[in-house]
């Protein structure tokens, strides 16, 4: 497929990607009580402790919540095994905790299964939802909707960037950081902006390479998680993820000349270790593409932002324009990719 062919195809996942600034200004507009309502209901909770409950896309969504929630109230976050209940049939002790399942599809037998049992063990459950009537929303003291449906193809983008803004406009709430919510005003220019900036360099990367590190730090390493995961469905690159701290404990030995490196870099305390690790990487013959609204070498550019967290939300929106066009280049049918199916139901 030609590079020209590849940027005039029509697939129902770049129909879905422009579509992400105007269901982020609808989810405000309709569901911003709601989520203020959430954050009030957690602050007044007072947890000790969060457990997520989730896969794929939303898993990393839930890596999204992680960082916020500990950065900014010193809560831990932990991710657990939903073969806990399924599989080996245990729970856990959750005096004070609260269970937050993340799904699109709210269908998975598992992600329910250790949902239903964290509820049991006294945790407070909330649903984050793209169909607050599937059993997942029904499965909970608090079914949250993030209002990205429909989503038709199978590589989930709008859903995943509605799952981040629901969490930081909680946690707006929960922290009492009023200008966060504002902020999340401004996102819907600031994706379409986004869409305008030439990431050319980093797609002739992509589709000559036949594997990538992603990395990140601070917010930008669950949005490395998430791209990594699209570069994996919709483009067959086998893409690793890694924090840019943790890089250097073992994976660094990936870094070669041949292997594209893309680096996210929000504006936020992390950011200038992750330009460090950017360096090193370069240093051992990397070509390295770093993700930023500040200009850097090899910068793949993203307008500016009013704080770290919008510009990660916008940062991953970017990114999945770059992913279609990228499968488009390699030759992969982004609408039907192999093995995979929209909802995937594990048990």
């Amino acid at each position: 497929m030609s590079t020209e062919s590849a940027f005039r195809r029509d697939t129902q996942m770049k129909r879905e990607i422009a579509e992400i600034p105007g269901c982020i200004a609808r989810q405000i507009d309709q569901y911003g009580s709601l989520y203020k309502d959430v954050g009030r209901r957690l602050r007044a909770h007072s947890p000790a402790v969060m457990i997520t409950v989730a896969r794929g896309s939303s898993d990393c969504a839930a890596a999204f919540l992680k960082y916020m929630v500990e950065t900014r109230l010193g809560v831990p976050v932990a991710s657990v095994g939903p073969s806990l209940s399924s599989v080996h049939r245990r729970s856990l002790r959750l005096d004070r905790a609260v269970s937050w399942a993340i799904s699109q599809s709210g269908a998975s037998e598992d992600i329910n299964a250790l949902h239903s049992s964290n509820r049991a063990a006294g945790a407070l459950s909330i649903s984050l939802v793209n169909s607050p009537h599937s059993r997942l929303g029904q499965n909970a003291d608090i079914a949250v909707a993030i209002g990205a449906w429909p989503e038709l193809a199978l590589p989930a983008t709008k859903s995943f960037v509605c799952s981040l803004v629901a969490i930081a406009a909680i946690l707006s709430e929960w922290t009492g950081d009023r200008n966060l919510f504002d902020s999340l005003r401004a996102l819907p220019e600031l994706v379409e902006r986004s869409y305008t900036a030439d990431w050319g360099v980093a797609e002739d990367a992509l589709a000559r390479c036949d594997s990538a590190l992603i990395l990140g730090r601070g917010a930008g390493y669950p949005i490395a998680c998430e791209a990594a995961l699209k570069l994996k469905e919709t483009s067959y690159v086998f893409a690793e993820a890694f924090s840019a701290a943790e890089v250097w404990h073992g994976p660094a030995a990936l870094i070669t000349p041949e292997r594209p490196v893309i680096m996210f870099v929000p504006s936020d305390e992390a950011s200038v270790g992750a330009l460090a690790a950017a360096d090193k990487a370069r240093d051992l013959g990397a070509r390295v593409f770093v993700v930023s609204c500040n200009q850097s070498r090899d910068c793949l550019p993203m307008p500016d932002a009013p704080n770290s967290v919008v510009e990660a939300i916008a940062m991953i929106a970017r990114f999945y324009a770059l992913a279609e066009s990228t499968s488009g280049m390699r030759g992969v049918d982004v609408d039907s990719p192999r093995a995979l199916q929209k909802v995937t139901v594990t048990v």
